[in-house]
Order: C-alpha cells, then sequence, then structure tokens
C-alpha cells in the first residue's frame, strides 16, 4: 500500500480525503460493528510529524487495518483516517497506545485538556457517531478541495516528470558529464589506538543538484515509477563515471547508493570486476526500497556476499530501531540517522536501548553535523560516524598536513573533497592531500562532566 507524503503536491484531482468521504458515505447504509478512527497528527509539532514518523506509523496500522477489513487514508495535512469492520477493540486500543509511544516527544500524545476530549485520536462507533464522522469527512474533503485551487493558482509551479519530460531528461543526462554531479562522502570508525580511520568513500548523485543542472523547471520526484526509471539510468551513468575517475588513490572501499535491480544488473558486475584485487564495495539501500521489494533485496544481498561485498541499509532512525526488527535484513551495516532529539534526557533511555539492540560493529551514526552528536555515539558504543562534522574534521587534517593550505579556506577544503572532477578539483593544489588515506586523533568523550570532544590533527 502507498501513500503520498503528507501535503505532497501531485496532478490527480482525486484526493485522499475525497476517497475518505466516498467511504464515509458508503458505510452509511450497513454502519453494524463498523468503527472509524481518526488521529490528528496535523496538531503534532512540526519536528514531529516529518515525513519518516509518518510512514511507520502507516505500516504499524497496515496489518491491523487489514485484519479487520477496513480502508485506511493519508490526508493531505498528515492526519489519518481507517475504517474497521467488527474490530476487537483492546487490538485497536493497545495499537493506539503503540502509536502514541511512536510520537511520544510531542506533549499532544498524552497531555489531558480536562474536558475529557482526546487531542490525538477520535473515535467513531458508526452506529450511534456516523454524522459526526461524515461531517469530519466532509470537512476534510473540503479543505482539500481548497488546497488544490490554491496550489493550481499558484504561478508556474514545477511541473512533475512525466513521459516526454522523461526522455527529455535521459537525452540531457546523456549529453552531461555526469562526473561534475558526483559528490563523495567519507565514513571513519575510531579505533582502539585513539585515532580515526577512513573506513569508507561514498559516492552519489544528490536529486536536488541533478535537477538543478538538468531539469530545473521539472518536480523529478512528482512520479514514482517514472523518477525510478531515471534512477536506473542514473546508477548507469554514475557506475561509468566512477570507472573512469581520475584520483590520485582510488579508495578501499566504495560506498554506492545504488537500485536493488542495478545490483542485479551485469553492469554492477562489470564495475566491480573492473576494480583492482581487493577492493570492497558496500551498497547501501533505503529502508523503503528494501521493505518495497523483499525479495529483490534478499536476492542482491546473497549476491553481494557471494562476491565478497557488503550491505548497508539506509535512512534508519531512533523510531524504525525502536518498532522494526532490523535485524532482518541481516546487514552489514546499519545506518542511523543523528538527530539532536536524541540527546533530550527524558528520551536518552529509550533511544539508548534501541541502540543497544543493534550490533554496535555494525552501527554508523549518519548526518553528525557537530561535535554534540561524536560524543552521543561515543558514549553509546557507536564508533562509525559520518556527516558533516567529519567532512570538517577531514578537511582541518589535510589542511595542517598540506603545503597549499595558506592559499585556502576551511569550507574550500570541505567543497574540494567532496567532488571527483570540475573546477573546484583543478583549483586545488594538492589533489594528492584530497584523494590519500587519512588518519585523525580521536574525539575524547569526558564522561564524568558531560560530552565534550577534542579534536586535533595527528
Amino acid at each position: 500500500m502507498n501513500f503520498p507524503a503528507p501535503g505532497a503536491p501531485g496532478p490527480e484531482v482525486v484526493t485522499q480525503e475525497s476517497l475518505l468521504l466516498g467511504a464515509a458515505e458508503r458505510v452509511g447504509r450497513i454502519r453494524d460493528g463498523r468503527l472509524a478512527l481518526h488521529l490528528h497528527l496535523s496538531r503534532l509539532r512540526p519536528q514531529n510529524r516529518q515525513d519518516g514518523h509518518i510512514r511507520i506509523a502507516l505500516r504499524m496500522l497496515e496489518p491491523m487495518v487489514n485484519a479487520y477489513r477496513g480502508q485506511m487514508f493519508l490526508l493531505g495535512n498528515a492526519d489519518i483516517a481507517f475504517l474497521l469492520k467488527d474490530a476487537n477493540s483492546t487490538d485497536v486500543e493497545n495499537m493506539i497506545f503503540k502509536l502514541r509511544a511512536l510520537f511520544s516527544k510531542d506533549p499532544l500524545t498524552f497531555s489531558d485538556s480536562g474536558d475529557g476530549v482526546d487531542g490525538f485520536c477520535t473515535w467513531y462507533d458508526l452506529e450511534a457517531d456516523y454524522d459526526a464522522f461524515l461531517g469530519m469527512a466532509r470537512t476534510a474533503a473540503n479543505e482539500a478541495r481548497r488546497r488544490v485551487r490554491e496550489k493550481t493558482a499558484q504561478s508556474a509551479p514545477p511541473q512533475p516528470l512525466d513521459a516526454k519530460g522523461l526522455d527529455r531528461m535521459l537525452e540531457r543526462m546523456s549529453a552531461a558529464d555526469v562526473s561534475e554531479l558526483v559528490r563523495r562522502q567519507a565514513a571513519i570508525v575510531i579505533t582502539g589506538q585513539g585515532n580515526a580511520v577512513v573506513l569508507f568513500q561514498e559516492f552519489f548523485v544528490g536529486m536536488s543538484d541533478l535537477q538543478k543542472a538538468l531539469y530545473p523547471d521539472v518536480n523529478l520526484l512528482g512520479n514514482r515509477w517514472l523518477f525510478q526509471h531515471l534512477s536506473q539510468t542514473l546508477d548507469q551513468r554514475v557506475l561509468g563515471a566512477l570507472h573512469d575517475m581520475k584520483l590520485k588513490a582510488r579508495p578501499e572501499t566504495f560506498s554506492l547508493n545504488l537500485n536493488i535491480s542495478t545490483v542485479l544488473s551485469p553492469l554492477f558486475d562489470r564495475f566491480a570486476q573492473g576494480e583492482k584485487d581487493g577492493t570492497r564495495i558496500l551498497v547501501e539501500l533505503q529502508v523503503l526500497d528494501v521493505l518495497a521489494d523483499s525479495r529483490g533485496f534478499y536476492t542482491a544481498r546473497q549476491m553481494l556476499h557471494e562476491r565478497g561485498h557488503q550491505v548497508a541499509i539506509d535512512g534508519l532512525n531512533e523510531l524504525t530501531l525502536r518498532f522494526m526488527d532490523i535485524a532482518q535484513f541481516d546487514a552489514d551495516l546499519y545506518k542511523l540517522t543523528w538527530s539532536p532529539d536524541m540527546r533530550e534526557v527524558e528520551h536518552g533511555d529509550t533511544v539508548a536501548a534501541a541502540v543497544q539492540r543493534v550490533d554496535p560493529e555494525k552501527l554508523l551514526l549518519a548526518r553528525c553535523d557537530s561535535e554534540k552528536a561524536i560524543a552521543w555515539g561515543l558514549e553509546h558504543g557507536i564508533h562509525r560516524f559520518q556527516g558533516r562534522h567529519v567532512d570538517a574534521m577531514l578537511a582541518a587534517f589535510t589542511m595542517h598536513g598540506c603545503d597549499r593550505a595558506s592559499a585556502c579556506t576551511l569550507q574550500q577544503c570541505i567543497a574540494r573533497h567532496a567532488v571527483i572532477a570540475g573546477p573546484l578539483r583543478r583549483e586545488c593544489g594538492n589533489n594528492d592531500m584530497l584523494d590519500g588515506a587519512q588518519v585523525i586523533r580521536a574525539p575524547r568523550v569526558n564522561r564524568p562532566t558531560g560530552p565534550r570532544s577534542d579534536m586535533t590533527a595527528s
């Protein structure tokens, strides 16, 4: 079951709200044993209703909705409404409790307004509350129509990707130098000797960079299926660019963001075989893609392991660790996205417990944007890190030992590390330092007085 992101634009006149209203009108004829619930996720604070949170809630609800012959609707404001037939009330109450726990950082979930009204969830017994439920559905449908009219009235919004646009995009991509769009970012592992060593280099193309360079007036993510085809073609171009890139030293481990279908293709085989003996490839797959094609994932994972390569599951956060059994994927690495909320005292124990269920040797803290992120990871047994702060650490080390450092700023060095071709790289006076293996002094954490890290070049 696929749902649009909350508030996401789309060309369809039919909305989830109009489908909800249609369902409400149909069940009005036979209300016996029917129950409807409305989760008011739009009332949560913005930081607590991110797309990832909503998708986890949908996946949690889906088995129960299917079991009780129901329907589920993700509304444009991020609310969720669902109907059930002959549902066991205990099952429903347990699920609502789990959803409250999922969003427990927000005061809405367990707050008491004093008037007996639950701000998080409204129940409708359709035998008695049908009129109220129908009114809610009509209000939601009217609000959705208003949003559609407002979007239509906006001046020249980005057009969704269609078949013709895809053809034009592929033509432009075939003529473009994709190597100048490829970005790289190192990940480090902190060793027992007090050093931080580069673990791998990740290579990827950001969709915003691709859109800006090749097709700025089109929303590349507007059509999932056409975008899937586009991303598969992009995989081919990126693998070609990586095969031909001129680095002073090629990394011992490549980390690649690829589609499952690309991993299973002859193109990937040719790329892997073209690398020197001993080179390892870590294929990163988004957790939502894995869930969408679990059979393909398990086939790809087995193939990669048989050939000495590795698999990483990306896009995880503390919520997925708490509510999913990620051990089922049997991956070599799990990338947990850092969030400053993870340092909050009231949630620290919960997050720490979730992290402890994962083998620490298989856990990497991604998107580390500060020393606090590194310190938090070290305090919780994590020794693998990636993100903007790691980029800055490596660039500072490079400048410490570079004979051309006086002509550069730290930001320039960070930017030059991030590319494999183009003007930024040519402007660097010491590509050997950009591409060479790096070892820096590891951060130290002063446990008794709280997190602190000293990062100095060795």
